[in-house]
């Protein structure tokens, strides 16, 4: 990793080996959780939270960024079921940390989420929002009247002028109607700003902390709806009185005037972008940005909070454009000194005068820095894989691929070292199908743990957008969201387009994948068993109208599938004959299947019908289950355990590579 000298090192956690180029790097240095999962700087840029690794778990740590000579240690550990999704400064005294757990209820998985408040010196701590509701039962706690309230910790508005309270959205009586509510994080006193709704799930608050706009979906049709506050006065419309407002269009927040209200829409172009609607004048006014070639991503606030400087976008990495000057001039400061990096903004002071971010390349780690810009210093905190440390990475190219139909898939092909550097030739090697996950998802030039393990083993990895990612415009989301079969093609022929091209050794390909990658990984083994010596399939969905089944059990599950599953066969049969577990007999090459118990996303009950289904194939089989796990493998020891028995699986089916070190 190249560091210019203004960059000083301060290994704030310990220092770890770094790992000898002489030998493959472990599987540990690979399937081990990122190290900081999360971070945040306070308010007056003193001090640093983070959610970092210890011996494989994830602790709470606040570290003295004033003072270095402070060596008390702030840390708290939290139960191995608890996943954090992120920690946040209230004021420079307090921290909110919001959780989540996979929880059962009559066989059902779901999550529940909960926030707490606690102290810098992490010797105090409460539950800021207890879960019940209306004194139900149990049996009620997914979301009728009364019960307990799944949702605990969701912030609207951390209310950075009131360093006492936030904004919460949360039902009282019932757990699904969700009103706004100011609460008081010392006293945990609550006080109702507007009244919930069951057709209302989200709240949007203006840039002066104001709650200005509810939008959600009736429970029976799935009809999105849309409330809206006057910028003057308690008056509350429905969207229908704004013509050309659709209560369903994506709400991406304020401008600093409170009657700009900023949304997505498509405006004759295949791309979403960032457009005005004025709620006083009650027509969209003007353009805010658009790309040609890619989706809006978000929008960019600046440090106080007061107003939008800019849009992001996601091109082969985050892609950011600024409409305020100073906001561009800062950020460009920080890329010229790490070149060839995705710079991903985590948070800043309120005036913005330091700025915690990870920086990362297609071959270089995530890795954590604090930059002083009045000082024009850096300094690096903590490297996401420490110990694969400098070791060489694999290479990853861009390349577009043409499939059966002429359309033109973009992708990334990871090669191991030792081709990137010239001792190996690119021809005619063992190679690494793996499709993502979603299916709308998308695969970025950004470093991929599972892909440079891959190629730590000599084995070249090919990643693809097929129809159906996200991000790329409507016409490539859609045409793979209203055809299932078109996104498998795609994968497949860029298999063939490896093989074609001499890339690829048809003898040693195997298709891995993870989630809708799993099921990608399965069917291919099905439809084209002549393309692949093996498959692998991580938390991947066999049965498709188990699944549907499934997607039901939750609250707007009938409207989720059919918006993300059901548009895209035609009929029970099309998916029966789309589903692995119904064709498990047909396939006849090596098959390596690991999932989770826990998996709130693709029930567990898949993998198992999916193992009971392949005793009538003739292929040879490999099955990892792991008690007490999610979709995404969060336990290190799990996710270690499981690629090492893809590891294991691919040596076994792919064989050495000449390109392994």
């Amino acid at each position: 990793m190249r560091i210019l000298s203004f960059f000083l090192l301060l290994m704030i956690f310990a220092v770890w080996p770094v790992a000898s180029a002489a030998k493959p790097v472990s599987v540990e240095h690979y399937s081990r959780l990122p190290a900081v999962y999360d971070a945040a700087i306070s308010p007056d840029g003193n001090w640093l939270a983070t959610v970092v690794d210890n011996k494989g778990k994830y602790i709470l740590r606040v570290f003295n960024l004033a003072d270095r000579s402070d060596k008390k240690v702030r840390a708290t550990s939290y139960p191995d079921a608890v996943e954090v999704n992120w920690v946040h400064w209230a004021n420079n005294e307090q921290l909110l940390l919001s959780t989540r757990q996979a929880e059962k209820m009559r066989g059902l998985v779901y999550y529940t989420g909960h926030l707490f408040v606690i102290d810098r010196d992490i010797t105090d701590s409460n539950i800021v929002l207890k879960p019940d509701v209306g004194g139900g039962n149990v049996g009620s706690r997914l979301g009728k009247s009364g019960g307990m309230r799944q949702f605990n910790n969701v912030v609207i508005d951390f209310l950075p002028n009131d360093p006492d309270h936030i904004l919460m959205a949360y039902g009282e009586d019932d757990a699904f109607s969700v009103g706004v509510h100011k609460v008081n994080i010392n006293t945990r006193a609550k006080k109702r700003i507007k009244r919930g709704s069951k057709d209302l799930q989200y709240w949007v608050t203006d840039r002066n902390g104001e709650v200005r706009l509810g939008q959600g979906r009736k429970d029976r049709s799935g009809d999105w709806r849309m409330t809206i506050r006057d910028a003057v006065g308690t008056s509350w419309r429905s969207h229908k009185e704004y013509p050309g407002l659709d209560g369903g269009v994506n709400v991406y927040g304020f401008t600093a005037n409170p009657n700009e209200l900023i949304i997505g829409a498509y405006n004759g172009k295949d791309t979403e972008g960032l457009y005005i609607y004025d709620l006083g004048q009650k027509k969209q006014t003007r353009k805010l940005f658009h790309h040609d070639k890619y989706d809006v991503d978000n929008i960019i606030i600046s440090a106080d909070g007061k107003k939008v400087v800019g849009a992001s976008y996601l091109a082969d990495t985050t892609k950011r454009e600024y409409f305020d000057p100073d906001s561009k001039a800062r950020l460009e400061k920080i890329q010229k000194a790490l070149t060839g990096f995705q710079i991903d903004l985590i948070g800043e002071t309120v005036i913005g005068e330091k700025i915690l971010f990870k920086a990362q390349s297609v071959s270089n780690a995530p890795t954590l820095y604090l930059f002083d810009l009045d000082k024009n210093k850096g300094i690096l905190l903590a490297q996401d894989y420490p110990e694969i440390g400098n070791t060489a990475q694999g290479d990853v190219t861009k390349v577009r691929y043409t499939t059966r139909d002429g359309y033109k898939i973009p992708g990334y092909v990871t090669t191991p070292p030792k081709i990137g550097n010239g001792e190996i030739a690119f021809k005619n090697q063992p190679f690494i199908i793996m499709p993502h996950g979603g299916p709308y998802g998308r695969d970025t030039a950004n470093f991929d743990y599972l892909a440079q393990f891959m190629a730590s083993r000599g084995y070249s990895v090919l990643q693809m957008n097929f129809r159906g990612s996200e991000g790329l415009g409507h016409a490539h989301e859609q045409a793979g969201r209203k055809n299932w079969e078109i996104m498998q093609q795609d994968v497949e022929d860029g298999t063939r387009w490896l093989i074609k091209k001499g890339y690829a050794d048809p003898s040693r390909i195997c298709i891995v994948g993870w989630s809708y990658g799993g099921y990608a990984a399965l069917m291919g083994a099905i439809t084209d068993p002549e393309l692949y010596t093996c498959t692998a399939s991580i938390a991947g969905v066999t049965d498709l109208n188990d699944l549907v089944n499934d997607m039901k059990k939750y609250r707007f599950g009938k409207h989720t599938a059919k918006h993300f599953l059901l548009k895209g066969f035609d009929g029970k049969a099309d998916m029966k004959e789309n589903s692995p577990v119904k064709r498990a007999r047909e396939i006849t090459i090596p098959v390596f299947m690991a999932h989770g118990t826990d998996d709130v996303n693709v029930h567990f009950d898949q993998f198992t019908r999916m193992k009971n289904a392949l005793k009538k194939s003739s292929a040879k089989t490999t099955f990892m289950k792991f008690k007490d796990e999610d979709h995404y493998f969060i336990h290190f020891e799990n996710r270690t355990k499981m690629m090492k028995g893809l590891d294991e699986f691919l040596r076994e089916n792919l064989g050495a590579s000449a390109a392994a070190p």
